[in-house]
């Protein structure tokens, strides 16, 4: 079953009211990258009827550059005038521009106190005055009135040969199947505009999508796209397992979402895009006054958070590698922490019993060699107490292992333990420093820092507050010392470095250049929070927020091939979902 693609492009403004291309392009980057077969440009999402026609050239003169460079197609819109010699003016400005076809509004062509002769009129006058070689399309356009397609019309169009593009708005799936089976044997194909028939429209021969959603959740068509792939799809599309009911599941949720379209539509897809972020900003000129409130910003993040949960949870069933190879030997494990060989050999720490907190939960080892997994084994158990947080460390060829030992978080030991045949065996676990009880990594890994001294992120929690510091280490991580706190803002709302709720444990933490040392926070506001050092860890600016999406959960970086990645789950909230 074929998904075709074409967003509705949204039109991303900068301060001065000018249009901002540089954000357009990560728009259309990302949604090339999402699969999309091409782009409707100068459309109603686009503001048409708020662009000058020099405007709406350049635009569209950008779109279809930026398309066919990708190897995709463009149909471009946007003849708003009102005089019909003026639409033809602009039309045969636009033609030159090499658009894939141009697609004509139909209230544009007759007005609602008009009758289909008038529209079939000035249809005809515009296509005999355009190049017999430039190939057409119609728009429901649903503004300033939606004028749908009558059977005469659509005779019309098959008529002539000149269509290959309706972007359909009627939004009834009788009216679609009649459609259909109008222009079938025609080069005409269907596009539906609206996601609560889209299944169904599919079934009866429509030949994809475009609306107004592929601005908010591209990745989620992609993804029904693939569930909907056959044998013939492209490797980069390759079907996923299940199939038809995975794709009405998809579909289901993105029709649900679609109420989004009556919330201050293109201003909420504008802060949508900004939020992830591809635009700058999320001014429009056909909304100028408006602005969304908390509520919405927060329905909008929500959004995000179920896409994104959906949308990972294929990945991660696309790619997931079992590491049990005969069963877990425990009931539930946790906090994982890798650390892979140039060879291909993996170790995996993690802690494992009967629960989290559970007496019986210890520190466990994995191990991946030739591409096969070993059972895992337990290697450190100092008390008949839940142990915590396993971090894996490589300094030289030494390995480190540090963990936490306690009955609560507000009790936590730290200790250590070393290999120097790459996790095989193991020295006996020793506490990392009497005099600092649960001092060295809590989460992530400690960094070596440019001056020789290990630098590890820390944090202490209590009922009432978390409090994120690093702790330095001079012996080569044997024992480490409290160092630095990282100051927070937990009381003054009115600042831009507002933390709401308990604050900030786990840093993650990396140095860009001598001296100059950086971490994310895990918090509980909902975002990523980041603070920066110039000397080496010793001080911390106030952490601020960078608007990355946190639910509540670990964090790490690494540097690879010179370029630092982040892992983290795209959800945002406190005690968000875990489910990517």
């Amino acid at each position: 079953m074929n998904l075709a693609l074409y967003p509705t492009l949204v039109t991303p403004f900068r301060p001065d009211n000018q249009i901002d291309y540089p954000s357009l392009d990560r728009l259309i980057g990302h949604l090339f990258r999402n699969h999309c077969d091409g782009l409707f440009a100068v459309c109603q999402s686009s503001e048409m009827f708020y662009l000058s026609d020099e405007e709406k050239l350049a635009l569209a003169s950008f779109c279809i550059d930026r398309s066919h460079m990708a190897g995709r197609k463009c149909v471009v819109s946007g003849h708003t005038q009102t005089a019909m010699e003026k639409q033809l003016d602009y039309l045969l400005r636009l033609e030159q521009l090499g658009a894939d076809a141009l697609i004509l509004v139909t209230n544009r062509l007759a007005g609602p106190d008009e009758d289909d002769n008038t529209l079939i009129r000035n249809l005809d006058h515009l296509i005999k005055h355009l190049d017999p070689q430039t190939r057409l399309g119609l728009y429901e356009c649903p503004f300033p009135y939606k004028r749908l397609l009558s059977t005469p019309v659509v005779s019309f169009l098959v008529e002539t040969g000149r269509f290959d593009f309706i972007k359909d708005t009627c939004c009834q799936i009788s009216l679609i199947c009649d459609r259909l089976r109008q222009i079938r044997g025609s080069t005409i194909r269907l596009y539906n505009a609206n996601a609560a028939t889209l299944m169904e429209s599919l079934e009866a021969g429509a030949s994809g999508y475009s609306g107004v959603m592929l601005n908010f959740v591209p990745e989620l068509f992609t993804l029904a796209r693939r569930y909907l792939a056959d044998e013939t799809a492209s490797a980069s599309l390759a079907p996923l397992p299940e199939h038809l009911r995975s794709a009405q599941e998809i579909m289901s949720f993105i029709t649900l979402a679609s109420v989004y379209e009556y919330q201050k539509y293109p201003l909420n897809a504008k802060h949508f895009l900004m939020r992830k972020g591809l635009f700058q900003s999320d001014l429009t000129r056909c909304l100028p006054q408006e602005t969304l409130t908390e509520s919405q910003k927060k329905e909008l993040q929500v959004l995000a958070n179920q896409c994104e949960k959906r949308r990972c949870k294929a990945d991660l069933a696309e790619h997931h590698v079992p590491i049990f190879p005969d069963g877990m030997p425990f009931r539930s494990c946790h906090a994982s922490s890798l650390l892979p060989f140039a060879d291909g050999t993996i170790l995996v720490a993690f802690f494992a019993g009967t629960d989290e907190g559970a007496h019986d939960v210890g520190i466990w080892l994995s191990r991946r060699e030739d591409g096969v997994w070993i059972s895992p084994v337990r290697v450190a158990k100092v008390a008949e107490q839940p142990h915590w947080n396993p971090v894996l460390f490589q300094d030289g060829p030494r390995i480190r292992l540090y963990f936490k030992v306690g009955e609560k978080i507000s009790s936590w030991r730290s200790y250590t333990m070393s290999s120097e045949d790459r996790g095989k065996t193991w020295s006996a676990p020793v506490a990392c420093a009497p005099d600092n009880a649960a001092s060295g990594p809590v989460r992530s890994k400690p960094i070596r820092l440019s001056n020789g001294k290990l630098l590890a992120p820390n944090s202490v929690e209590s009922p009432q507050s978390w409090q994120p510091r690093v702790d330095l280490s001079e012996d080569g991580g044997a024992s480490f010392r409290e160092y630095a706190q990282i100051p927070l803002n937990l009381t003054d709302p009115q600042r831009d470095t507002y933390l709401s709720g308990k604050g900030a444990i786990q840093p993650a933490l990396w140095e860009s250049s001598p001296g100059q040392v950086h971490l994310l926070l895990r918090t509980t506001a909902g975002y990523l929070f980041r603070s920066d050092s110039d000397d080496y860890g010793q001080t911390w600016c106030e952490a601020y927020n960078t608007g990355l999406p946190n639910n509540n959960s670990a964090i790490e970086v690494v540097y690879h091939g010179g370029t630092l990645y982040l892992i983290m789950n795209p959800i945002s909230g406190n005690w968000g979902s875990r489910n990517p």
